[in-house]
């Protein structure tokens, strides 16, 4: 009798919490805002939402942000809500404080896990994963978490295995603390956290760069060090009503300049470096440093970067602190909503001067994305570089251009499916001066890859690398790289 009364209690609240998510569901349509792939607002009613990634009443559509595509400016829609929500002074506020459009995408996360247009819309862990999201917005946190495994097969070895697989886990976050409108000031910590675990002997101990013996890394996303990292943790302050943003601890550089919509991550874009980010700039992380940021109109910011130390992964930033090494580095962007008619874009000129061990040198680098098309899935990236030997980060010479098409599903095969990316890229290096034997001045690098969401959460990505001349492998003239990885974004 106990049995079936326990067994009637369960299906009452079953048939209760169905109720409840069918009336949320059947409520009147609003305005859920996400983002796709090249960073396009897409707006979607709360009824043909799943129930799990509804904000709840206390949050309401009106604080409800979708998480940015750094490298690209924050759409109107989002920057009027966060104008919105600023009424008055606020501790650990639940809406980041209101920034320029390019300033706020590089500085900021949304408390939205879901992306739009995926192949199957409904995921069972929807509750667990958006939850904590929406909780935690409110008291000031968001944050952006990626967990991928990736499985690579290579040919062309010249050490180690050809069959390497591994686990990362990438997790960054910023915590607003204040946020002023009257004095026109807000401050925020901003802080990232690394973690990578190798499947198996292998991958604990190897990476595809130095098996290969590339400039570049086909594996974009490996670090060689197993475990914790914490490449960023830092105080940021806005002035000016969010014109002006400086952060002064340690600085995770590449968070800020040299970013691209089009290929600035390895989770869920291209995976070899040379296209994750210019192999010319000592965009320098785990270190002592500042970052100034200024976006005085619409269109056109400013920033500069300042790290000192040669720290290393997995140490502190103390460690052996010293000013031998040290970079500064520059950046200038133009961020237009329209060039000639083909859409957004943003153009970014990158000088550096920089002093490793007692040398000093400077380069130059170009860094640009452009949409072809008010209305086309088509874009196009390229970074081109060029730095002292002695100085620069890995390549003394590098260009990575190439093209992405978001939803090849939808045009070709499934017209629900609208997320999905498939890219197609080059990289060419020189590398600059090391203690290897370079056998191969000219290195190249072509690379394709399908980017497929599988659900608002979770994407699968095939890809495919063909390397010629690989820089420090003699026996070698060419190799092939294949990897499928998995990710997982909350």
């Amino acid at each position: 009798m106990h049995r079936l009364s326990a067994v009637a209690v369960a299906l009452l609240l079953a048939l209760a919490v169905h109720a409840a998510d069918q009336a949320l569901s059947n409520s009147p349509p609003g305005d859920v805002l996400l983002l796709d792939r090249l960073g396009q607002v897409v707006k979607v009613p709360t009824n043909q939402m799943p129930a799990g990634f509804l904000p709840p009443p206390k949050v309401g559509l009106e604080r409800q942000i979708p998480e940015p595509i750094q490298g690209a400016s924050q759409p109107p829609e989002i920057q009027q809500r966060s104008r919105e929500a600023a009424v008055g002074f606020r501790l650990l506020p639940g809406v980041p404080a209101p920034l320029p459009p390019y300033l706020a995408s590089q500085n900021q996360f949304g408390n939205l896990a879901a992306r739009p247009g995926p192949l199957f819309p409904i995921y069972p862990l929807e509750p667990y994963i958006q939850g904590p999201k929406y909780w935690l917005s409110e008291y000031g946190l968001d944050y952006s978490l990626q967990q991928t495994l990736t499985f690579v097969n290579m040919t062309g070895v010249k050490q180690g295995d050809n069959t390497l697989g591994f686990y990362t886990l990438e997790l960054k976050a910023t915590w607003a603390v204040y946020d002023s409108p009257a004095s026109g000031t807000a401050g925020w910590i901003r802080t990232q956290l690394d973690d990578k675990s190798g499947l198996g002997y292998a991958g604990q101990h190897q990476d595809a760069g130095r098996n290969l013996g590339t400039v570049t890394d086909p594996t974009g996303i490996w670090s060689g060090i197993d475990g914790i990292r914490v490449p960023e943790l830092a105080w940021a302050q806005s002035v000016r009503d969010g014109e002006l943003v400086a952060l002064a601890g340690v600085v995770n550089q590449g968070n800020y300049i040299d970013q691209n919509a089009y290929a600035q991550s390895g989770r869920g874009q291209f995976l070899n470096s040379g296209l994750i980010e210019s192999h010319v700039l000592p965009l320098a992380q785990y270190n002592f440093g500042l970052n100034l940021q200024w976006q005085p109109l619409p269109e056109w910011y400013a920033m500069a970067g300042a790290s000192a130390g040669n720290n290393n992964a997995g140490f502190a930033p103390w460690t052996d602190f010293n000013f031998n090494t040290w970079s500064l580095l520059w950046e200038l962007g133009y961020a237009p909503k329209d060039v000639f008619g083909l859409g957004p874009g943003v153009y970014r000129v990158d000088p550096f001067l920089a002093q490793v061990e007692g040398s000093t040198g400077g380069g130059l680098s170009f860094n640009v994305q452009q949409q072809l098309g008010q209305r086309s899935p088509f874009g196009w990236f390229g970074r081109f570089g060029f730095g002292g030997e002695e100085v620069s980060s890995g390549a003394a010479a590098q260009i990575g251009t190439g093209f992405v098409m978001q939803g090849p599903f939808k045009y070709l095969l499934l017209e629900r499916t609208s997320n999905d990316l498939l890219g197609a890229g080059f990289v060419w290096s020189q590398p600059s001066a090391t203690g290897k034997t370079v056998f191969h001045q000219n290195e190249y690098i072509a690379e394709v890859f399908h980017s497929i969401q599988f659900t608002p959460t979770l994407r699968l990505q095939p890809d495919f690398q063909f390397i010629t001349n690989p820089a420090y492998n003699r026996d070698h003239d060419h190799a092939f790289v294949f990897q499928l990885q998995l990710v997982l974004a909350w």
